[in-house]
């Protein structure tokens, strides 16, 4: 009887071992399950550099299509890259894209033991880090340097901010959308390189293309036509095809920027008279020292002259940049079907140095004038026969400075973002998400290499293998009582 009994408890005891084990090898794999598509942390850093945005979550919710995004390295590599903070934190934006849509998944190849991969995509230079967003054959490849804002220095380039999600949900409404978004750049006047402003609307999902008007025509497709700053005036039969790009379309915009060496332009000047704008020679100072941020009086932060395109900014109190700017003038505020809005505008100690002033010329009371307008805005707005509402723009900017690489990088000062909106309220876009630059400055709790493996270890070996062999001995113990 003593027999039966104690090999009925020791039945019982290893019926109980073996569950429990069985308990914690089925928990051990959900949680890490668990935690792998929903990591158990929470981000705690001031602006949530972890986390992505309000308006990148809908968009991955309302997803229809699958996606798969490649990490070309192992998790492991990607993080350890220099700087490691700004990739660990890109990592961790990465990730948070599988995690919020069941429609993305996310892979990690390591190019070292899987060089063929690359072959996937032979017009490409696939090399470490690189992250390719997929879905369909239609990818976008988003190189390192694109996941950062840069801004180059005399001792070389410095990480500002991370633009990660920029990248990531650029990329990703770029391989899901049937619509592409072309921005036109006018060549062959002696035009200014604007490559730090290209590449922003390239982060952003615009197509780039370069025109010459006396050789070709404007893509019908194109949205934004651009003309910066030109050295040469631009004859009347370039003028004739803007206006018909203008005259014939919807949510166009043609952007014309200027600058301070620019020589006299007649008749572009009569074309943006038409349009009720005036670019006018001299330079804008500044005699507000809370506005300016070097000693130049030329550099100056300046004034929203309206909240419609501007209220994002306005709420974050950010203000644009607007460097050595020619002076610009309202020449009517309304006219037939066109109406004049004055965006930007210098403060009301503002003046213009006359573009004959000597080398000594210091300004006076006498040179404020005010309120100088910095970009204008001429809105044109036509009905059909059935009474739809067409709308074209012309937007001038007085300071070609105000789109080079050191003003739209920096994350205190509103340029990017708000040229990225207005650019996007004219076009109409209706896939264009506002996501901000996070500047990753943190002190981080988080387990090295070697601490990871010492904690998979003892929860998923020793601490299994304890439970079994305390299991083992219990009913050892029993049996032979």
């Amino acid at each position: 009887m003593i027999g039966k009994r104690n090999l009925r408890y020791g039945s019982v005891s290893l019926v109980i071992t073996v569950t429990v084990i069985v308990f914690i090898i089925l928990a051990n794999a959900v949680l890490t399950f668990l935690f792998k598509r929903y990591p158990l942390n929470i981000d705690l850093t001031e602006n949530r550099v972890f986390e992505i945005s309000a308006g990148t979550r809908e968009y991955l919710a309302s997803l229809n299509q699958d996606v798969t995004i490649y990490v070309m390295n192992t998790e492991a590599g990607f993080v350890s890259t220099f700087p490691n903070d700004y990739f660990v934190q890109a990592n961790e934006v990465i990730r948070k894209y599988s995690q919020h849509s069941s429609r993305i998944r996310l892979e990690y190849i390591d190019l070292m033991r899987n060089p063929v991969f690359s072959s996937r995509y032979p017009q490409e230079q696939i090399q470490i880090n690189d992250v390719i967003v997929d879905s369909g054959g239609k990818y976008r490849v988003i190189y390192p340097t694109a996941l950062f804002n840069i801004i180059s220095t005399e001792y070389g380039g410095i990480v500002a901010s991370s633009r990660a999600e920029q990248a990531m949900t650029s990329a990703l409404i770029n391989v899901t959308s049937d619509k592409e978004y072309l921005a036109a750049v006018i060549t062959g006047h002696g035009e200014q390189d604007i490559y730090s402003f290209l590449e922003l609307l390239i982060l952003n999902n615009y197509e780039i293309t370069g025109i010459n008007l006396l050789t070709g025509d404007i893509p019908p497709e194109t949205s934004i036509l651009i003309l910066a700053d030109p050295s040469r005036d631009l004859s009347p039969e370039e003028l004739r095809k803007i206006d018909t790009f203008l005259e014939t379309g919807d949510n166009r915009v043609f952007f014309y920027v200027a600058s301070v060496l620019q020589p006299e332009l007649p008749n572009l000047d009569i074309f943006l008279a038409e349009w009720g704008i005036a670019v006018e020679p001299g330079i804008v100072f500044e005699t507000d020292n809370n506005r300016l941020i070097s000693p130049s009086q030329f550099v100056a932060l300046v004034d929203y002259a309206e909240d419609t395109y501007s209220k994002n900014m306005i709420q974050r109190n950010l203000q644009p940049l607007i460097p050595q700017a020619r002076p610009l003038r309202v020449v009517y505020e309304e006219f037939r079907y066109r109406y004049v809005t004055t965006l930007l505008k210098f403060s009301p100690a503002s003046g213009i140095r006359p573009s004959n002033a000597p080398s000594d010329w210091t300004p006076s009371f006498f040179h404020l004038t005010g309120n100088t307008p910095a970009l204008l805005l001429s809105t044109q707005s036509r009905q059909d026969a059935n009474r739809n509402l067409f709308q074209t723009h012309v937007l001038v900017l007085g300071s070609i400075l105000a789109l080079e690489e050191s003003t739209l990088g920096n994350p205190y000062i509103a340029n990017s973002e708000y040229f990225l909106d207005l650019l996007g309220s004219l076009t109409d876009r209706k896939d264009s998400i506002n996501i901000l630059d996070k500047i990753v400055g943190f002190a981080e709790l988080r387990a090295n290499y070697s601490q990871v493996i010492t904690l998979t270890i003892f929860f998923a070996g020793l601490l299994p293998l304890a439970v079994l062999t305390a299991g083992i001995v219990v009913w050892l113990r029993r049996r032979h009582k």
